[in-house]
């Protein structure tokens, strides 16, 4: 035993030989192909081994965009190839730092990689640079306005749209150097991207998402991190994390450390995703296993404990500092199933205008999937707040029911904080996430079969009438609704209409009178708009009659004199301006127990 804890103790003084002391690295341009270098990285465990790396040749795109090319040898990589994983690990000719294996080709019968020079990693990442406009999401709310004011529209266009939300969709969108060799092109290593607790279907969509994003998303099992003893302090080769969602659900990513200079740390060689600035937790990582693969052999690693906090997302490397934790937004969820019970959720997500959305939406549709059948018939009733950090609050909520109701729910959820956190009127800091969903297996819909009015004698301006609504359930039940309807005792003697329905029907009678989406001017009316985003479950019933008005930079003006029209016409945008030809003068909600649908209009005449 005695004569293994010593070639164990010999075996780490010769790898700590081999870290170079701050500024100990080798330049790019003394790199020469036949050169010969050490590198460092975990296959399995915590333990950081070495490799073998021959030096083939130095590939330039220019200034500040050249990559090593290299063979390694050693290890597992015979059988497995380079492996996703290994994102950051250093090479070292001569004892000094040359820079971090990042680089790889898909299919290839030998081990090359490309190795990013450490000088270029320190430079990109020592920068106070913007977010890249390629890295932000697109919602285009400030331009093209809400596509819908009621909750399930909304989730339709969104359903619809091949780019929803803005969230990221494509290739990463770094300005990567097209390096090349012969015919092939090196790509970055793909980055083990694993979620852990999540339904499989849940991960389904989100391997889709995610895969098409230089990721390998993995699923990982709930407790995977069971019996795995402490871990040793971040090194150059050893394993790092960097976690998007932690707590009962959890998503990371995994690559390897290529340098440490005091707090600093850098890894990679290559982007997480180029997102400029960031906020997210810098972790510890325990490495498993080796998949082997004939495109890309991966690690089997999970992040575990926080260390600190990766501060910049460049082209050629993640950094970040040891020590403080970036704070997360805290995500409570509750699901009433179907059978009965009653369970809480609670995890954490990053705060990024990017994958936060995107989080919340694969996040909530594995709770939902994994608790409740992901198809068949049922209904969901959804209510959620997220609490703004101006103390503001933004509630959405609706009842889904037949097609997909996990799936819609979850985009519902998702909508509001991709709308809010990439709006281009101020930034939005969100405190917390609250959902709460009813499940059903049942479902709850109805029809709007009939709609009149029950009346004695005329109508005055003061009086009221009756609106009675006969809905029929989706089991043939018919019920009949009641709403009492008062006249406005300024109400202009002539001929109203009173449209009754659901919240698709209120929203065609808006569009065609604004005609053209709402378009909020700033974040209070964006707020508001969402707020006021109508359900299904709900009957609306509106009081209206022909009349002149206006909305003016999104406000809502009724019964303006042509005189005024004139000068609103005259001296503002035609699109901050838009003219109506009706006045709303009395406006209801009822709730039902159903998500409804259909609509009638009736005729009213209000005499003196």
């Amino acid at each position: 035993m005695s004569r293994l804890v010593g070639v164990a103790s010999l075996a780490a003084a010769t790898l700590a030989a081999a870290v170079p002391a701050p500024g100990e690295t080798f330049p790019v341009t003394e790199v020469r192909p036949g050169m010969r270098g050490v590198g460092r990285t975990v296959f399995e465990g915590s333990t950081v081994e070495e490799f073998d790396v021959e030096v083939i040749g130095v590939l330039e795109n220019g200034p500040r965009q050249q990559l090593i090319l290299a063979r390694l040898q050693g290890g597992p990589l015979a059988e497995t190839g380079v492996i996703a994983g290994m994102s950051g690990s250093p090479v070292f000719i001569d004892g000094k730092l040359a820079g971090a294996v990042s680089y790889g080709f898909p299919f290839s019968k030998e081990t090359i990689a490309g190795i990013t020079p450490i000088e270029e990693m320190i430079a990109a990442t020592e920068t106070d640079a913007p977010r890249p406009a390629a890295a932000r999401a697109h919602t285009d709310v400030a331009r093209r306005g809400l596509p819908a004011r009621s909750a399930g529209a909304l989730v339709d266009a969104v359903l619809a749209d091949p780019h929803p939300l803005g969230w990221p969709s494509g290739p990463t969108p770094a300005a990567l150097p097209a390096h090349a060799a012969g015919t092939a092109a090196l790509r970055p290593l793909t980055l083990p991207l694993v979620f852990t607790g999540f339904a499989p279907e849940a991960f389904g969509r989100a391997r889709e998402l995610f895969g098409q994003l230089g990721f390998t998303p993995i699923l990982g099992a709930a407790g995977s991190a069971r019996g795995v003893g402490p871990l040793p302090d971040l090194e150059p080769g050893g394993a790092v994390g960097v976690s998007l969602i932690q707590g009962d659900l959890d998503v990371s990513v995994t690559g390897t450390v290529t340098h440490i200079d005091g707090d600093r740390v850098y890894a990679f060689g290559h982007p997480f995703y180029n997102l400029g600035p960031t906020q997210f937790p810098m972790k510890k990582a325990y490495v498993y296993s080796v998949f082997p693969s004939l495109y890309q052999s991966w690690k089997i690693s999970t992040a575990l404990d926080p260390v600190g906090t990766i501060e910049q997302d460049r082209v050629t490397a993640i950094a970040g500092t040891l020590g403080a934790t970036p704070r997360m937004i805290p995500v409570e969820l509750r699901l009433r199933t179907s059978r009965g019970q009653e369970r809480e959720f609670s995890f954490q997500m990053v705060e990024d205008e990017l994958f936060t959305p995107v989080l919340a939406y694969v996040s909530v549709l594995s709770v939902l999937q994994a608790n409740e059948r992901a198809l068949g018939t049922s209904t969901m009733i959804l209510d959620a707040e997220l609490e703004l950090s101006d103390g503001g609050r933004v509630r959405v909520g609706d009842v889904f029911a037949r097609d997909q109701p996990s799936l819609r729910s979850a985009i519902l959820v998702a909508a509001p904080l991709s709308y809010l956190m990439s709006n281009d009127f101020e930034s939005v800091t969100v405190e917390r996430l609250r959902v709460d969903v009813t499940s059903l297996e049942t479902v709850e819909t109805a029809t709007l079969s009939r709609a009149w009015i029950e009346r004695e004698g005329r109508v005055r301006p003061g009086s009221a009438v009756t609106l009675k609504v006969q809905l029929r359930s989706y089991r043939g039940e018919n019920e009949t609704l009641e709403i009492p309807v008062p006249i406005p005792t300024d109400a202009v003697p002539g001929q109203y209409s009173l449209l009754v329905g659901d919240a698709d029907a209120l929203d065609r009678h808006e569009q065609a009178e604004m005609q053209a989406a709402f378009v909020p001017r700033d974040l209070e009316q964006l707020v508001r708009a969402i707020n006021s985003l109508r359900r299904s479950d709900q009957v609306y019933a509106r009081l209206f009659r022909g009349d002149r008005g206006a909305i003016v930079d999104g406000e809502y003006l009724p019964s303006l004199p042509p005189s005024v029209m004139q000068v609103l016409g005259s001296g503002r945008s035609t699109d901050a301006v838009v003219p109506i030809r009706t006045t709303a003068v009395w406006d209801h909600t009822l709730r039902t127990r159903h998500a409804v649908s259909g609509s009638r209009t009736l005729s009213l005449t209000v005499e003196r």
